[in-house]
């Protein structure tokens, strides 16, 4: 022990020589019995110093997370260390719980972390006194073992808080919770209540509550001899006062005191017990079984909470109390969910005013704090403001809470709000302050989409705006200016501004405060002149300062580094895609080097994963300059979709994308990789040619790909690769280090254990294009692409491969046999699956096929069979010739009939477009918004909405997802029998599979759309008759004369020229 000592404390040497030399000697002792229990011993020593004690509880928790697992029997490597000695695991074990009790601080949080994975892996099964032990503790006398074993009993029930199969839960609950219930209401009456050391066990005691009830609850939960005394406890911490004298006097420092994180975690439970399970109107049908329960719970039960939290509130109001931040939002959380059941609403309705503007309105005020965060750091103050992700906030919460009930409830409580929001601007400035007027700008963004839709008070918005919005776009007060700008840019454009002078002083107002000393006024500034720009007249006017306009908001991203004005960007490249053309170029080199400079910035202040892979933290900042990095890439690609009919300006702009892109794949920006890929599928696709810069970006996808961080993202490399392939054809035919590469790709995403199905479909989308388009270039190659998607048509040896997964096998073999049908029914023969093949295409796979490209491939393939000399096809073929061409006059006769499906889905498809460009107009689509954001029906009904309908949605997704599988895993059990028998197609399973390839036919661009597939008929028949005509007569008279009707069906352009409505012959 002494040596192991001395090594943890050389770990802490400033001497970078000697750490190295210490990580290595313990790495050497890894595999020796009784290493870990001599590293626990230092743990738990408390003669040991603090830091070295803390540096083995961190290298414990490490060791045990990586290297405990079931049977302990996992080889030493050079990737990790190696697994813990059978030997030692009961000594562990034995002396971890011990542990967890004696250490206290940071080290408890790590030998915490070692004991759950030892409960995930081995409880009960390996560990059946656990409980005993655990149960021994909570009910002992000593405070130190109580706060141990409840620990303990909290890693236990987060062990468990998701996936219970087992249902472990149920005796876990019932033995302990009554104990450490009773635990809890003893310290609520003793003398020194308001200790911190109490705070922290009814700290502790709450969270093993708030984790237990996280995705179910035991029927000891549910209980009324559970539920009774649990909710009277949460209550009473959630409300009990607490002595200031034992309270930080800072209010941040109070906010993460143990009391007020008890109080936190009460209002959490309280909360959940309602909104989960407590609340019958809502539940979703995965929680049906809470029925009995909800009932119960919302005629006793609630109405207990909101009383309690109403008084909270009141004495908040009045000064009495002071409510942390998390106890604010989670008070308002509880109101909002009180809003829609009826039981709660009508409990709820007659405080409604008194919490909007007594409770609410303070909150949504300018603060000191406010001030004090813009002046120290306004790029934070734009982000709390404006960014949508801050959860948790009272802020938010409150802004929720008004925005909920004035929709869901707008026929008692939004017009008295409205009322009181004129009431203080009409006040300002004589009696009302500019920080209460910014109050009530703030009470109106967040009713903002029921007043824009209301009758009564959507035809006075401008008469608001023009007295009471717009006149503060030019105030003294930083914050009204920020705030009119922000209520412009989120009614600017929905509302109807009938004296043109009105918007046109808006337009005016806002224009000013895009060149405001305060960055926080620019950015919302920006953003409401995009918005503004929707109206004709404003358009017009804006449109030669719109290069100006851009630079000001690429301006704006460097400074913010958020990627805040993505939408506002996006919308001036889209509205003025003609006046920015002759400085797209200069534009996106702006970008570019933007981008440039923060992904650097990134990549320098990211870890670095096990892999090599810089690993994404949110919490340190990097998430801000990596989502500012994506909205950059966005923009460029709303450039470059502008620039579509002006290919001599794309090939400018290819000279300032190409090195970005590169950049990212040397730098193995991973994030980044899918918006990169998309610049350069438009970039190919629009060009329909392949410059040299771009075959150097296919080598660097291709080494990334094969070698490098890049082997996840083959499905967003994709269409690039389709694109080099089609619009590149002779270079690969005429490049063998392409060619190789290019294979490379397909057959290390069918054969690498690293990858899955998906990786699979992708290949197998590879594989059509290639081996239609490379013709005669990549023989040697076939043999390869034929055994790697024969194992996927047989369910038994590909298990879990979806239906769609096994047609597109079906078509690369197909692709095959267009490709060289000789070759490939050479491949199939040696694998003995010719026949077992052709039973399963054309009997089950090539029926249910209807897109076009696909029942080409079909027609070729066939055609290319029968068109083989006699003494090429193999036995199986030349016994099925007459169900090869039956097979193939089937196929034929449907293809007008998919030509004229396609051409439905590309008029559906201009169709939604033309909808969604009338949706963003003014008055488009007015009625129906109207119904989701006002609710002005029978106000002691339940309420209803597209919220429940999303939760619904999501609990049947889920169950429809657990059911498949459960589905999968007991088929794949009781698989096998012959090699193709037993394969079968189901084309419904994969229903979401097929609707994403109908929405991408509308733009795939198929090897095949030109091909005459009907001429290719006519010259096999013509063939046939001359060398094989028993072919011909196997098929009877009613046979020949589908012949004939099928042979006089003209070749169809999939897609018509612009004015061509012909069915015109392609020759």
């Amino acid at each position: 022990m002494d040596a192991l000592y001395s090594i943890f404390q050389s770990t802490l040497s400033p001497d970078p020589n000697t750490r190295v030399r210490a990580e290595l000697d313990l790495r050497a002792t890894e595999a020796q019995p009784g290493m870990l229990p001599g590293v626990l011993q230092i743990v738990a020593s408390e003669q040991a110093d603090g830091t070295i004690r803390q540096a083995a509880a961190i290298y414990l928790k490490n060791r045990l997370r990586k290297s405990w697992d079931d049977e302990g029997n996992n080889a030493s490597s050079s990737k990790g260390p190696a697994a813990v000695p059978q030997q030692d695991r009961e000594p562990i074990k034995s002396l971890l719980l011990p542990t967890l009790v004696s250490t206290t601080g940071q080290v408890q949080v790590h030998v915490a972390s070692a004991f759950h994975t030892l409960v995930r892996a081995d409880f009960p099964s390996k560990w059946p006194d656990l409980m005993d032990n655990v149960g021994r503790l909570v009910k002992s006398q000593t405070p130190k073992e109580v706060y141990g074993g409840i620990r303990a009993l909290l890693e236990i029930v987060r062990a468990f808080r998701w996936i219970d199969d087992a249902n472990l839960m149920e005796p876990i609950v019932a033995s302990t919770f009554p104990t450490i219930l009773a635990t809890g209401t003893q310290l609520l009456q003793s003398p020194d209540v308001d200790s911190q050391d109490v705070g922290a066990l009814i700290y502790i005691i709450l969270k093993v509550y708030k984790s237990s009830i996280n995705s179910q609850m035991t029927s000891h939960h549910q209980s009324n001899e559970s539920i009774i005394p649990w909710g009277k406890f949460l209550l009473d911490v959630a409300q009990r006062p607490v002595s200031s004298a034992s309270l930080p006097s800072d209010e941040d420092d109070r906010e993460i005191c143990p009391w007020y994180k008890a109080k936190k975690w009460a209002c959490f439970s309280l909360n959940k017990l309602f909104s989960r399970y407590g609340n019958p109107s809502q539940l979703p049908s995965t929680l049906q079984s809470y029925k009995p329960f909800a009932e119960r719970f919302v005629a006793t039960f609630a109405p207990e909470i909101l009383s309690a939290y109403l008084r909270l509130t009141e004495s908040s109001i009045k000064g009495e109390v002071w409510l942390s931040k998390k106890q604010t939002h989670l008070i308002l959380r509880f109101y909002e969910e009180c809003v829609k059941p009826k039981s709660t609403w009508s409990l709820l309705k007659p405080h409604v005013n008194t919490l909007v503007q007594q409770f609410v309105f303070p909150r949504l005020c300018t603060r000191q704090a406010d001030e004090e965060l813009w002046e120290l750091d306004p790029v934070e103050f734009v982000r709390f403001n404006i960014d949508p992700i801050d959860i948790g906030g009272p802020e938010t919460s409150a802004s929720s809470f008004l925005t909920v009930v004035a929709s869901k409830r707008t026929k008692t409580a939004f017009l008295p709000q409205l009322e009181f929001v004129t009431s203080v601007v009409q006040a300002y400035p004589a009696s009302r302050s500019a920080a209460e007027k910014a109050g009530a700008l703030a009470m109106c963004k967040a009713m903002d989409l029921t007043m824009l839709h209301h009758p009564k008070v959507s035809t006075s918005l401008e008469g608001f705006f023009s007295q009471y919005v717009v006149p503060e776009l030019t105030s003294q007060d930083r914050v009204l200016r920020f705030r009119a700008c922000q209520l412009i840019s989120a009614f600017g454009s929905k509302m109807a501004w009938r004296n043109s002078a009105n918007l046109q002083a808006a337009f005016m107002g806002v224009m000013q405060c895009v060149t405001d000393e305060e960055l926080p006024v620019r950015v919302e500034a920006a953003a409401a002149s995009t918005v503004l720009s929707e109206h004709d007249e404003i358009h017009a006017a804006m449109a030669p300062n719109a290069p100006r306009l851009m630079q000001e908001l690429l301006k704006l991203s460097d400074e913010l580094e958020l990627d805040l004005l993505t939408e506002a960007k996006s919308k001036v490249v889209e509205r003025f895609s003609e006046e920015l053309m002759p400085f797209s170029v200069e534009l996106v080199e702006q970008m570019k080097n933007s981008y440039v400079r923060l992904v650097e910035t990134y990549m320098a202040s990211a870890d670095i994963a096990e892999d090599g892979t810089h690993e994404f933290n949110i919490n340190d900042g990097e998430g801000d300059r990596l989502f500012a990095a994506i909205s950059a890439l966005q923009t460029i690609y709303s450039v470059l979709t502008s620039c579509d009919e002006k290919p001599e300006i794309l090939a400018q702009l290819e000279g300032s994308v190409l090195p970005l892109v590169a950049f990212t794949i040397e730098k193995e920006a991973i994030e980044l990789y899918d918006d990169c890929f998309d610049l350069l599928d438009v970039l190919t696709f629009y060009q329909k040619k392949v410059s040299p810069g771009m075959w150097g970006i296919f080598e660097l996808m291709a080494k990334s790909f094969l070698d490098g961080a890049g082997i996840d993202y083959l499905a967003e490399m994709l269409s690039t690769f389709d694109n080099l392939v089609s619009y590149g054809t002779d270079v690969f035919k005429s490049n063998e280090n392409y060619r190789k590469l290019l294979l490379g790709i397909y057959e290390k995403a069918m054969k690498s254990d690293q990858l899955g199905l998906g990786d699979h479909l992708s290949a197998c989308r590879l594989a059509d294009v290639v081996l239609l388009l490379l013709k005669g270039s990549i023989d040697e190659y076939v043999p390869m692409i034929v055994s790697t998607v024969l194992p996927l048509l047989d369910e038994s040896k590909a298990q879990g491969a979806t239906a769609n997964l096994r047609k597109w096998a079906c078509i690369v073999i197909l692709d095959a046999l267009v490709y060289d049908a000789g070759l490939t029914l050479r491949c199939l023969e040696s694998s003995g699956a010719t026949q077992h093949f052709f039973t399963l295409a054309l009997g089950q796979v090539v029926p249910k096929l209807v897109k076009v490209h696909e029942k080409k491939v079909v027609a070729l393939a066939l055609m290319s069979v029968l068109g083989l000399d006699e003494g090429q096809a193999p036995q199986a073929i030349k016994a099925g010739e007459t169900q090869l061409l039956t097979s193939l006059l089937d196929n034929l006769a449907g293809i007008p009939e998919a030509i004229k499906r396609q051409r439905a889905l590309e008029d559906a498809f201009v169709d939604d477009e033309d909808e969604d460009a009338e949706e963003e107009d003014i008055d488009g689509g007015a009625d129906d918004i109207a119904s989701q954001v006002i609710n002005d029906g029978d106000d002691d009904a339940d309420v209803h909405d597209e919220d429940n309908e999303y939760l619904e949605l999501l609990a049947r997704e889920g169950a429809r997802l657990r059911a498949k599988a459960a589905a999968a895993a007991g088929a794949s059990a009781g698989t096998g029998g012959d090699e193709y028998a037993d394969v079968s197609y189901d084309a419904d399973s994969d229903e979401e599979a097929d609707e994403d390839e109908d929405e991408e036919g509308v733009v795939y661009e198929s090897p095949l759309d030109d091909v005459p597939v009907f001429d290719h008929f006519r010259q096999l028949m013509t063939h046939l008759q001359n060398t094989r005509p028993n072919v011909l007569a196997g098929l009877g008279a009613e046979g020949s004369s589908r012949v004939t009707e099928v042979g006089s069906i003209m070749d169809e352009r999939v897609r018509r020229e612009e004015g061509d409505e012909s069915q015109a012959s392609i020759q």
